[in-house]
C-alpha cells in the first residue's frame, strides 16, 4: 500500500458513485448553507462545498449573513430552512463569529435536516447506537483509515482535539472496530507519551508543525486535520509531514487529504437524506 493516504482520489471516487446514485434514484437533493461573516477561510470551504455540490447534482443554496447578525435573525434564518419542505439538508458554517452562541444554534437545526451530525440530539441517538447517521468529518476519517486496508482489532488511537465532542463520534467509531481511543487535549502536560504510544495517531489542534518525529510510534498511521497558514499563506498541517514521513507506516497530507473526504461526506450525507425525505 502507498504510505501517502490520498484523500483527493477517495473522495472523487465517493463523489463518482453519489452522481450515480442520484441518477439512478431519481433525487433532487438540497442543501442550504448558512455562512456568517467575512472569515476567508470560511469563504473558501463553502465555495469549494458549492463547486462539488453542482458538480454531482446537489442543489445549493447559499445564505451570506453580515458579520454583526443577530442572534435572533441567523435563528429566524434555520427556522425557515427547517419549514422549508425543499430543503433536505443544513449546515452552519463554522466557526461563527465570537458575538454569536454557537451551541444554541447548532441546537436550533431541525435534527432530520443537520447534514453535520452535530446536533446534541443525533449525536446522542450515535452514541446509544440508535442511529447509523454519522457525522461527515469523523465519517471521513474513518474511511481514510480503512484504506490504508490494516488490521485496526487490538489497536490504540490518541485523538488530539481542542473540542472533545466534536470527536466522540470517532472515538465510537474506532471502539466499534475494536480500537482502544483516547481524546487527549493540545495542553496535556504527558501529550508525548501518550502519542508516542498510538498505533493510530489523529490531530486537529490548530498548530503548525505541533506533532514532530520523537513524538510518533515507529509504523503509526497519522491523521492531520489541521489546516494551518504559515509563510505567504503556505498550507501546512498540525504534522511535521517531512520529518515524520520515513516513520510511518501511512499519512495524510496536507492539502489533499481529510479536507477532500469532509466535502466528500457533506455530499454522501445530503444524498443520505435526500433519500430518507424521498
Amino acid at each position: 500500500m502507498p504510505k501517502i493516504i490520498d484523500g483527493k482520489a477517495l473522495a472523487e471516487k465517493i463523489q463518482a458513485d453519489l452522481t450515480l446514485e442520484i441518477k439512478e434514484k431519481n433525487l433532487n437533493p438540497n442543501l442550504a448553507v448558512i455562512l456568517i461573516g467575512d472569515d476567508p477561510a470560511s469563504h473558501l470551504y463553502v465555495s469549494l462545498k458549492k463547486k462539488a455540490c453542482q458538480k454531482i447534482g446537489i442543489t445549493f443554496h447559499e445564505y451570506l449573513l453580515d458579520n454583526d447578525t443577530s442572534q435572533e435573525k441567523v435563528l429566524a434564518t434555520i427556522n425557515f430552512l427547517n419549514q422549508d419542505p425543499k430543503i433536505d439538508a443544513i449546515l452552519i458554517q463554522l466557526p461563527l463569529p465570537p458575538h454569536l452562541d454557537t451551541e444554541k444554534i447548532i441546537s436550533a437545526l431541525d435534527p432530520d435536516k443537520d447534514v453535520d451530525g452535530f446536533h446534541p440530539k443525533n449525536i446522542e441517538k450515535l452514541l446509544k447506537q440508535e442511529s447509523d447517521f454519522i457525522p461527515g468529518l469523523p465519517l471521513g476519517i474513518i474511511k481514510l483509515i480503512e484504506s490504508t486496508e490494516e488490521n485496526l482489532a487490538g489497536k490504540k488511537a490518541v485523538i488530539i482535539a481542542k473540542n472533545e465532542v466534536l470527536y466522540r463520534p470517532l472515538a465510537k467509531l474506532l471502539n466499534d472496530q475494536q480500537v482502544t481511543t483516547a481524546i487527549i487535549s493540545p495542553q496535556d502536560t504527558n501529550i508525548k507519551n501518550q502519542t508516542a504510544q498510538a498505533d493510530i495517531l489523529i490531530v486537529a489542534c490548530g498548530k503548525a508543525f505541533f506533532i514532530t518525529a520523537d513524538m510518533i510510534k515507529e509504523d503509526a498511521i497519522v491523521i492531520d486535520v489541521g489546516t494551518n497558514k504559515i509563510d505567504n499563506g503556505h498550507v501546512v498541517g498540525d504534522v511535521d509531514y517531512s520529518e515524520v514521513f520515513d516513520k510511518v507506516s501511512h499519512i495524510t497530507p496536507v492539502p489533499g487529504g481529510v479536507g477532500p473526504m469532509t466535502v466528500a461526506m457533506l455530499l454522501y450525507n445530503t444524498v443520505k437524506l435526500a433519500e430518507r425525505n424521498k
